[in-house]
């Protein structure tokens, strides 16, 4: 084909709106958006950038794919960078895009549908929406909103780039997979699901350069306080995840199945050395579930080890498959943090939601870890199936006993499409206003026989604060964390530690336990 034959390429925005829940008094919760596995949001004041921001990776996959097709590419991912709706919105005049593309999760699905109603005002581009909530809404989103062009339904990357090319070329889009349109009639047509990419490494690595937006690309912005390095750069080593808990919906709706899939090792490490290079100080390996193969985790610590990659890493965990030497092979090559699932520490709770978690592991994991200097970090969720005020209290007291060093309490969040909201629905248990009640960090929206919304949403607010309480009166444990402190403060710098102070010291004193409302008041549940 010669030049003058080029087809002409289009310009395509990615976009991460940031959104905001004003509290008064300069406070505010912030919605963390693209990139995570359930919705939340946390609390800052207005005028700072969030503290906790995930890396939105199949967004950088997306752009990745794009970029190496020939597409001119942009991103504008609002949330780290604080970016309010009208700048956000300029941005996105001054970027003339042909394709917006936005992957909103529940919470934050309303917010985004009324910005791109008033973007498709003033901006003459297709607007198409990704990701879970959209996959399972993907019918009444093309039915009930006319500015909604696509939805790309599943895993996006591939489909998404398969659209942009028929964009461009004019061609029908009726024959592509993984694609939902709207027909002349306005019926909304789903078109087969596009097959799960594989192998993993077809995909290229992800497009960090773009991040987080065309005008400004410091990646030091997406923070995990859990990381003991600054800057800390996310990675995939595999994709999905061989169980089915019942509240999951990358394995119920993303993925639409728990066959898990794996970059090689080689591919691994090659990207490891690429974000090296390009000034990471520790990866965050954040898989649906890193250890759930012990095959491709030694094979994958043998690599590392053999290119000598140097560089400290963390990884998301289960402590249902991992084992003791598993974890000594993982710290001899380079791991110094492993999160895992908790989620409940009782067994009937555990059963009901499909996770095959036994406790005396856990605990085996985490003295194993403590012993090799290895942070541990385990999530706890209240509320689940079966959840009671008994086994609710008996799961707090057990998280305070297990000698772990970070935690984070969320409440179950029943996202459409999986298990846990369908049964819920099935019973007349969803007590949603609308979908920004589907914030984790913040509401519940199920009735439960013998807890008001009141009392677990209590609950939730004082968690925290109560949590690091109790542990604070562990010398070894208040050792430990200054020894992790330690470890991270030449990257961090003095305010890096003087923020993690501060934030613990916040912790301590309860002020955590603001909740959405301006002027809603906490009741207190008796721990």
């Amino acid at each position: 084909m010669t030049s003058s034959e080029k087809k002409p390429s289009l310009r395509v925005l990615l976009a991460n709106p940031a959104f905001t829940r004003d509290l008064g008094d300069g406070l505010e919760r912030y919605m963390l958006g693209a990139g995570m596995r359930y919705p939340m949001s946390l609390l800052k004041r207005t005028s700072d950038r969030p503290r906790y921001v995930m890396f939105p990776l199949f967004m950088a996959y997306a752009a990745a794919v794009l970029e190496q097709e020939g597409f001119a590419v942009r991103v504008i991912d609002g949330v780290p960078l604080n970016l309010r709706e009208e700048e956000f919105l300029a941005r996105v005049r001054e970027t003339s895009p042909d394709v917006i593309f936005f992957e909103p999760n529940a919470a934050v699905i309303d917010d985004t549908l009324r910005l791109m109603k008033n973007v498709r005002e003033t901006v003459p581009a297709t607007l198409v929406l990704g990701g879970s909530h959209a996959t399972y809404r993907a019918q009444r989103l093309i039915e009930d909103y006319a500015f909604v062009d696509y939805v790309v339904i599943g895993e996006y990357e591939i489909s998404l780039l398969r659209l942009v090319e028929c964009l461009r070329d004019g061609g029908s889009v009726a024959a592509l997979r993984g694609i939902a349109y709207r027909d002349e009639r306005g019926k909304a047509v789903l078109n087969e699901r596009s097959e799960a990419i594989a192998p993993l490494d077809d995909l290229p690595i992800p497009a960090r350069h773009l991040f987080p937006a065309y005008f400004e690309t410091d990646m030091s912005v997406y923070r995990d306080g859990f990381n003991q390095h600054s800057p800390s750069f996310h990675m995939h080593t595999s994709r999905g995840c061989p169980f089915k808990c019942n509240f999951c919906d990358r394995i119920h709706v993303l993925f639409a199945d728990n066959r898990q899939r794996f970059f090689s090792p080689g591919r691994v490490v090659k990207e490891m050395l690429h974000v090296k290079a390009a000034g990471a100080r520790e990866i965050y390996f954040d898989d649906d579930n890193f250890t759930s193969n012990r095959a491709h985790v030694s094979a994958l610590c043998d690599e590392i080890v053999r290119c000598k990659v140097d560089l400290p890493w963390s990884a998301m965990c289960d402590a249902i498959v991992l084992t003791p030497d598993l974890l000594k092979k993982m710290s001899a090559a380079g791991c110094i943090g492993i999160k895992f699932g908790l989620d409940s520490a009782d067994t009937r709770v555990l059963h009901t939601i499909n996770k095959p978690l036994k406790l005396e592991n856990l605990e085996r994991i985490v003295e194993t870890a403590k012993a090799l200097r290895i942070k541990t970090h385990a999530s706890v969720v209240l509320g689940l199936s079966g959840e009671t005020k008994e086994t609710l209290h008996n799961t707090f007291a057990y998280a305070c006993e297990l000698d772990i060093d970070s935690i984070q309490f969320s409440l179950a969040t029943p996202l459409p499409g999986t298990p846990m909201y369908r049964d819920l629905e099935l019973a007349g248990d969803l007590t949603a206003r609308g979908w920004a009640d589907f914030d984790g960090a913040n509401h519940t929206v199920v009735r439960y026989r013998d807890m008001s919304k009141q009392d677990i949403e209590a609950f939730m607010a004082q968690s925290h604060s109560k949590w690091v309480r109790a542990k604070c009166k562990d010398p070894n444990w208040l050792l430990r964390q200054a020894r992790f402190t330690a470890r991270g403060a030449k990257s961090r710098g003095l305010g890096g530690v003087w923020g993690r102070f501060q934030r613990a010291l916040q912790l301590v004193r309860g002020d955590a336990r603001v909740i959405s409302h301006a002027g809603e008041s906490v009741t207190t549940m008796r721990f």
